[in-house]
């Protein structure tokens, strides 16, 4: 279990009678912590992690990902990962920056890696201060791929440090440090002066801005994503699948580089709703990272001490341009016999899934609407509890692809997908997000989203097919739903300010 070697909380309130701290009484409290967590390393014969944090007013995470990358070539950027979310009803944007320890998600057994990653790290960790906040815990942050062997990059990491920040209040800052039997503490704890006063100046970073453009021009291969759609609903109508969730892959070619933190800020700012992502590792050689990101309407699983929540969001319409027109398409919705069989799927599926672990979930009855900017969907809330045995990895495990993304049957969805959908989706539509070292976590679908590397861009979008889909529509639908990182992407930073 993890462990806290400091008495006091992260706010400096004192514990047991003693005076709180501030960030320069770190170098005369440094040195038995680190000389305690070497004395376990030299006797457990394994490295010890010591994460050390501390509160900083006025630093934001997004502004601070901004500074960060101003610093730094593309061709040598470390890995980092950026949520901004709701969870637990509170607004939290959370930034990790490098990786200490990274565990490679591919292949079958990927859940279990990313399992046995957790728990391993656990017993071997010892934070200073302890947590005065369940939200201040260490984490660690995933991007699966679609498929297990899906490319563009699926791995769980373990960030170098972390900035955490609960509706816009203070963000804590927390320095993660390795500590094997034969290391210098001395340049440990040279590291943590380093740390701290690199935060005091990133605490004076500005937001990040942008300058409107007109939309990017995307072109959809229409002829071939019909006849793939037009081949789905034959297999439907033969009885051999209920629903196949098809996407689409558009590639465009940018003329710079996107400046992902002004695009971060943009998604924030006009998709409040949704969880905006970004999720990078590190430079190649001489190419630049690649970047997954996106605003996703859809909630994957929440477990926050034991309780579970899994959204299911299938069945999409159009918002109105007036007060009575969204009335009325929202109305079609709900009433919408296809859409709402679309989405019944989607509820069987992960009551399915949930019921492979012997848990027996509370489903909401009805679906309710799902209001976004340019889109609507039906969403129902699903919850149960966690059992002891299960770990948020086995219950991902048997999530994912829900019918949401996948398409039911699952197995017979996923081997007609594999056949004839013409591109890798890489993360496309799988999970991503962040869990704890007691296996709490928020993942989220990675769906609205794009990958970027350098001046190319591939968006994805797709839309769930059943017996009475109309081609046309779903067409039409996937453009509705590539529109927010179309428009994304054609930000620009704002001018520079003349002498």
């Amino acid at each position: 279990m993890t462990s806290s070697l400091f008495p006091w909380n992260v706010h400096g309130a004192a514990r047991a009678g003693r005076p709180p701290l501030s960030p320069a009484d770190w170098p005369e409290k440094e040195k038995p912590l680190l000389e305690a967590c070497q004395q376990l390393a030299r006797a457990k014969g394994v490295p010890q992690i010591l994460s050390l944090a501390w509160p900083f007013p006025g630093l934001n995470p997004l502004a601070a990902l901004a500074q960060e990358l101003s610093l730094l070539p593309l061709q040598h950027l470390p890995s980092y990962c950026y949520f901004a979310h709701t969870v637990q009803g509170e607004r939290v944007q959370v930034l990790g920056w490098g990786s200490l320890r990274r565990a490679d998600l591919a292949g079958e057994k990927r859940f279990q890696v990313a399992r046995d990653f957790v728990q391993a790290l656990q017993p071997h960790v010892h934070t200073a201060p302890a947590p005065s906040s369940p939200q201040e815990r260490l984490l660690c942050f995933c991007r699966f791929g679609f498929a297990p062997h899906s490319g563009g990059g699926a791995a769980l990491v373990l960030p170098r440090w972390q900035l955490l920040q609960v509706q816009g209040e203070v963000t804590v800052a927390r320095l993660n440090l390795e500590i094997g039997p034969d290391s210098d503490l001395a340049a440990l704890a040279g590291q943590i002066a380093t740390f701290f006063a690199h935060m005091q100046r990133l605490a004076q970073a500005p937001l990040p801005a942008w300058r409107p453009q007109p939309p990017l021009e995307v072109a959809l291969a229409e002829e071939a994503l019909l006849a793939r759609i037009e081949k789905a609903l034959q297999v439907i109508r033969a009885g051999s699948l209920e629903k196949v969730v098809l996407a689409e892959a558009v590639d465009l070619a940018l003329p710079s580089p996107p400046a992902i933190p002004s695009l971060l800020a943009y998604l924030e700012a006009y998709h409040p709703d949704c969880s905006v992502f970004a999720f990078a590792l590190e430079s190649k050689g001489d190419f630049p990272p690649q970047v997954f990101l996106g605003a996703s309407p859809e909630r994957l699983l929440s477990v926050w001490q034991g309780r579970v929540q899994i959204d299911a969001l299938a069945g999409s319409a159009a918002r109105g341009s007036t007060g009575p027109q969204d009335c009325r398409l929202a109305e079609e919705l709900l009433r919408s016999p296809k859409n709402r069989r679309e989405h019944q799927w989607v509820v069987r599926s992960i009551q399915e899934a949930l019921g492979w672990l012997g848990m027996d979930p509370w489903i909401s009855p009805q679906p309710r609407l799902r209001r976004l900017a340019h889109i609507q969907h039906l969403q129902t809330v699903i919850e149960a509890e966690l059992p002891d045995h299960v770990h948020l990895f086995d219950l991902l495990a048997q999530l994912h692809p829900t019918a949401a993304v996948g398409g039911y049957p699952q197995q017979a969805a996923l081997q007609w997908l594999a056949q004839l959908e013409p591109f890798d989706r890489a993360s496309y539509a799988a999970p991503l997000g962040w869990v704890d070292l007691q296996g709490n976590g928020e993942l989220v679908v990675g769906i609205r989203s794009a990958l970027i590397e350098g001046k190319r861009a591939r968006l994805y979008a797709g839309a769930g097919i059943v017996a009475d889909s109309k081609p046309e529509q779903e067409v039409a639908e996937i453009r509705l739903k590539l529109h927010a990182l179309v428009q994304a992407l054609a930000l620009r930073p704002p001018d520079p300010l003349g002498p």
